[in-house]
C-alpha cells in the first residue's frame, strides 16, 4: 500500500511550526534584557575592580567575596551587622504581618456590613511610593512636633524620641511596615477564604464543629498554598527593606537600623565599589534563596503529616 503522504506544515501562519514561538518572543526579549543580562553582567561586575564613570572593570577575581568573610575588612564587619539588623527586622516583622493580614481577611469575609469599602480602606496604603509612607510616619514619630507624641503629651504621659532610640525605632518601622503592606497580603487570603466550599463548613457544623475549630480544620488546611506564598513573599520583601530606615531614622540609632539593602546601596552609590556592593548583593541573594527553600521545605513536611 502507497504510504499517506502527511501534508507539510508551513513555518508561519496560523498553525505554523514558529507561530507559538513568535508569540513568545517579546516577552523573551525583555525577559533576557531586564532579568537574564543584568544578573551574569552583575556577576561579572562582582568579580572585578569596576569604575563606573568609565563603565569599565579590573578583573579581580574573587577578592570582593573574600573581604566579606575576612575578620580584618571594613566589607566584613559592617555588611555582617547590617545582615544582623535585617533578620531582626524579618523576625520581628513576618508574623505580624501574616497574622494580622489573616486576621483582616477574616473579618471582611463575613457578615461584616460594608464588607467592600473596609477591604478598600485596609488596601489603599499599598498604592502610596515608600517615600509617601515613610515620610509620613517621620512626621507622626518626630520627638518633638510628631503626632504619635502630641497624643501621649495629652494624655499626661512623657514623649518617646521614637527615631533615635531602640528599641523605638524599629517599632515605628514596624509599624509604618504593616500599615503600608498588610492590605496586599489581606486581599490574597480573601481570595483564598472566597474559594473554600462552603459546604465543608456546614458539614462541619452539623458534626458539632465550634468556630475555632472549623479556622482550625477547614480554613488554615485550605489556606496553606496561599499562606506559604505570602510568608515566602513576605520574607523577601522584608529582606529588601530599605525605604524605611533610609528616611525615617537614616540607619540609627548607632546603625541598628542600617539594613544590608542600605549598606548595599551607600558601598555603590556613597563609596562608589560596585564590586563589592555586587559581591554582597550575590552573597544576600543565595541567603535569601535558601531562607526561601527551606520555608518551602517546612511546609511540604507539614503537608505531609497532615
Amino acid at each position: 500500500m502507497r504510504a499517506i503522504a502527511r501534508p507539510r506544515r508551513s513555518l508561519f501562519g496560523d498553525e505554523g511550526r514558529l507561530t507559538p514561538y513568535l508569540y513568545l518572543l517579546p516577552h523573551a526579549i525583555l525577559f533576557f534584557m531586564f532579568v537574564i543580562y543584568p544578573i551574569f553582567k552583575g556577576f561579572w561586575v562582582s568579580l572585578t575592580e569596576w569604575n563606573m564613570f568609565f563603565n569599565e572593570g579590573t578583573f579581580v577575581g574573587l577578592a570582593n567575596y573574600a573581604r566579606l568573610f575576612n575578620p580584618e575588612s571594613i566589607q566584613n564587619a559592617y555588611y555582617w551587622q547590617a545582615l544582623k539588623a535585617t533578620l531582626l527586622f524579618v523576625v520581628i516583622s513576618v508574623p505580624p504581618l501574616v497574622l494580622i493580614s489573616l486576621g483582616l481577611a477574616v473579618l471582611v469575609t463575613g457578615n461584616l456590613p460594608w464588607r467592600s469599602f473596609f477591604r478598600t480602606i485596609y488596601f489603599m496604603p499599598t498604592a502610596l511610593t515608600i517615600s509617601v509612607v515613610a515620610v509620613m510616619w517621620r512626621w507622626i514619630f518626630q520627638g518633638d512636633v510628631g503626632f504619635a507624641n502630641w497624643i501621649l503629651r495629652t494624655l499626661g504621659s512623657d514623649a518617646i524620641p521614637w527615631l533615635t532610640t531602640q528599641p523605638y525605632a524599629w517599632i515605628s518601622i514596624l509599624i509604618a511596615t504593616v500599615w503600608w503592606t498588610v492590605g496586599w497580603n489581606m486581599i490574597l487570603l480573601v481570595s483564598g477564604l472566597n474559594a473554600i466550599p462552603h459546604e465543608q463548613y456546614e458539614a462541619a457544623t452539623i458534626d458539632g464543629a465550634n468556630s475555632w475549630k472549623s479556622f482550625l480544620y477547614i480554613t488554615l488546611p485550605n489556606l496553606r498554598p496561599i499562606l506559604l506564598f505570602i510568608v515566602i513573599t513576605t520574607v523577601i520583601a522584608s529582606f529588601n527593606l530599605f525605604g524605611q530606615p533610609q528616611l525615617m531614622t537614616g540607619g540609627g540609632p548607632s546603625r541598628s537600623t542600617f539594613t544590608v539593602m542600605f549598606y548595599i546601596y551607600g558601598e555603590a552609590f556613597g563609596n562608589f565599589r560596585m564590586g563589592s556592593s555586587a559581591a554582597m548583593s550575590y552573597v544576600t541573594a543565595v541567603i535569601m534563596l535558601v531562607a526561601t527553600l527551606t520555608q518551602a521545605r517546612l511546609f511540604s513536611a507539614k503537608d505531609q503529616d497532615s
